[in-house]
Order: C-alpha cells, then structure tokens, then sequence
C-alpha cells in the first residue's frame, strides 16, 4: 500500500503493511519511491521530462524484482533468476514413448456383466502368462550390522529390511559384483539415496559409481556420509531431474566412464518405473551396456498408457488402452482390505469406494475382501509382465518375484532383470 503521509522526502514512502512501518530504503532526488516499489505506482511520482527515464519494469526472469526500462537488457545477462543452461543430458519428454491422450474409468459405470466379464478375462491371462511368483526373501551380510541395530516394530527396519532383501537378489543373479569392471548403478527416484548407499557398502566405490536421479533434492541425503571433509565422493554423483527428461547415455559418468550400468530402484511409483525403463533402454548399446535391472515396485494405480512399455505384451494378447485403464484401477483393490497399509495411499480406491460403488454390489457379486484383493494383485502382475517381456527384448533374462512378505510391504514385488549367465 502507497501512502503520501511519509513526509520524509529521503526514504521511500511506501507502506508495508505486514510489518506497519515504511519501507526505509533511500529515493533519489525528486522521486516518492524506491527502485523496489516505484513500479507499483503508475504515475511514478515524477516529472514528465524524467518519466521515460526512471520507468521500470517487472523482470522476465522473475516478476517479483523489477529493473530500469532502459538497463533491461543489461539486467537479463546478469539476473541471479536467469535460468541456468540445461546440460546436454536434459532433453525434454526423451523418454515419453507416445502422446497417447489418457483414458480414466471408473468401476462404478461398469455393469456387473461388464466386471465379471474383465475379471475373468484377467485371471485367464494372469493363469496362463504369469503364474504363480516365486518368492525370494533374503538378507545382504552388508547391512545385517544395521539390522541388529534397529527395532522391528520401527517402520525404518521395515526399509533396511527391503533394501537388504534387494541386495540379497542383485548378488544372486551376479549383478552386485566389484572390481571385475567399471560399473554404475542408477538409482531412479532415488530421494534421499537409502538404496544406493546400500549397493555403495556393498560394491567397491574405488572401481565402481552410484547415480542418483531424482526431480526434488531432500534433506538428510545418505549420500552425505561419504563426504570427506565436505568434499563429494568422486564415485558418486546426482543428477537433479525428471526422469522423463534424462538421456542416460550423455551423462558424462555414462558415457565416458562406464562399462556397466544396472538401474535400481525401490518403490519407484506407477509411469516413474515406465520412464525409468525406457531410460535405460535409450541408454542401452549393442555390446549390452546394461547389464542388470532391479527394481522394487508400486502404485500400479499411478501406471499411465502414453508411458507404459508393455504396450506390445497387451497388444499380443488383443488388449486395448480402455482395457489397461480398467486393469489399473482395479489394481486399488490389491490393498482395499488392508488396514496397515499405510506406506502408500491410494486415493483412486477410496474415492471408488465413496462415490463409485453402491453399497452391497460387490458382496451381491460374491467380490469380498479377500476376492478383490487377490484380482488386483493379478491386474498389478499382468501389467509388470509386460514389463519383464519388455527387458527380456533386449535381451535380458527377466522375471518377477516376492522379495519381502506382505507384512513388511504390500506392495513386496520386484522385478529382476539380469544378462545371460555365462
């Protein structure tokens, strides 16, 4: 708010309201306000003949800060808002597979002849293309020390819990291997690096490298404890982006110093998994630079049709777009009966129950609880196998598995991918 009750003619005479007082910061001769707010008075308090030169105008950089009319130019090559080049591994929506406009369905506007026909379309499928998972629950000896030092009943034993049963099934296949030769590990959505510091105790940072991929960069970072003196480690290294954005194989660490890369992840949600997977496959070269892929997965109710890379898995089995958006919000009910699931919420099911679903249809349709659960398991695996068809393209040998109990995780599955054994 601009007031004329400041009488003093050296400092500015424009009131902040939030802390009751004048702005205190100095005018020059002739002029009512400063730098900072004489672009908040039209008539700038000014005579005509200085007008033309005192005229200021918003940043284009940030409107908060204003500049000079006539010193835009000067101010624009060095405004601390002036976005930073983007590095030439940055390439917007390089790992978008299509534009494909998404399709939401809601269960509810379904009939009970429609559902029942798509549930049983589903269990065929899952019956003769999935299976049964095998399950493969293990303890890494690098974090047992860490283990023994936490609670059970705390959620952050749960977390090691899981990020040792990972290593356990990385090494099982060999792609948690040292020294043999130069090797990075991709973290996608790695927030604050639990996972890679894992793979870090457990691989030899002399010859091998941690990359981290993450869009936000959270407080508290593992990654953190092996600075030395402040200093990063040299063999670990984040890059703060999308991972839709990233071209993996102009990172410099990648493209310059590396002779094997394995991508890892650890309840990396829903499309991020897609990204991440089309990600490493750009990456990828003819000699195999990938080498392994283990990833933790979750929110299936997040998968997106214009990401997704099983497009051709479904497209062999006669299944359309419509046909996955229906998978995927069934794939809420995996977790529909389970009240201590509270590591992921799934807002999609809630509101399905809410407003979708008169009460008793479900029950009248001999869907209870453990019915529905059992379905969106099924609907969740259906979709991570074409995921695995997708790696075992590469080719791959590619599999999905348990790698924790349910009552560690719900969301306990892994996909695991490694190079043929030799």
């Amino acid at each position: 708010m601009a007031s004329s009750n400041n009488t003093t003619a050296v400092t500015c005479a424009y009131f902040l309201q939030t802390k009751k007082r004048y702005c205190r910061m100095s005018v020059k001769p002739g002029r009512k306000y400063c730098g900072e707010h004489a672009s908040l008075d039209a008539a700038n308090q000014v005579c005509p003949t200085s007008a033309a030169k005192y005229a200021r105008t918003p940043c284009p950089y940030d409107p908060n800060h204003s500049c000079f009319v006539s010193q835009l130019a000067k101010h624009m090559e060095k405004c601390n808002s002036k976005p930073k080049p983007l590095p030439e591994y940055i390439k917007e929506n390089i790992n978008v597979i299509d534009n494909d406009e998404e399709i939401k369905v809601n269960l509810g506007t379904l009939s009970d002849k429609e559902l029942l026909a798509i549930i049983a379309r589903v269990s065929k499928i899952h019956s003769e293309f999935v299976g049964e998972l095998p399950v493969s629950v293990g303890r890494h000896p690098v974090l047992e020390a860490t283990l023994a030092s936490l609670t059970e009943s705390r959620g952050s034993w749960r977390h090691v819990f899981q990020s040792s049963s990972i290593l356990y099934n990385m090494a099982k296949v060999g792609v948690l291997t040292s020294g043999e030769m130069r090797s990075t590990y991709v973290e996608f959505g790695s927030g604050r690096g639990q996972l890679s510091y894992a793979v870090g105790q457990a691989v030899d940072l002399e010859t091998d490298a941690l990359l981290m991929i993450d869009k936000s960069s959270p407080r508290h970072k593992h990654d953190n404890r092996y600075k030395v003196d402040g200093e990063s480690h040299a063999s670990i290294h984040r890059v703060r982006a999308d991972i839709a954005d990233v071209d993996l194989g102009q990172v410099p660490l990648v493209r310059n110093d590396t002779k094997r890369l394995v991508g890892i992840g650890k309840h990396l949600c829903g499309a991020a998994t897609d990204l991440a997977l089309n990600c490493l496959h750009r990456a990828n070269n003819p000699n195999g630079l990938v080498q392994g892929v283990c990833i933790a997965l979750c929110c299936h109710h997040q998968c997106t049709w214009r990401h997704y890379v099983g497009k051709a898995f479904f497209k062999e089995l006669n299944l359309s777009q419509t046909d996955f958006a229906i998978m995927r919000a069934m794939t809420s009910w995996a977790v529909c009966g389970s009240r201590q699931a509270k590591e992921h919420s799934d807002p999609a099911g809630e509101n399905e129950a809410k407003t979708s679903i008169l009460p008793g249809r479900y029950a009248a349709m001999g869907l209870d609880i453990e019915r529905r659960e059992h379905i969106g398991r099924q609907c969740k695996q259906i979709i991570d196998r074409g995921r695995v068809e997708f790696l075992s393209s590469w080719p791959l040998q590619a599999k999905l598995l348990y790698y924790v109990e349910p009552d560690i995780s719900p969301e306990n599955v892994l996909l695991l991918a490694h190079a043929p054994l030799r």
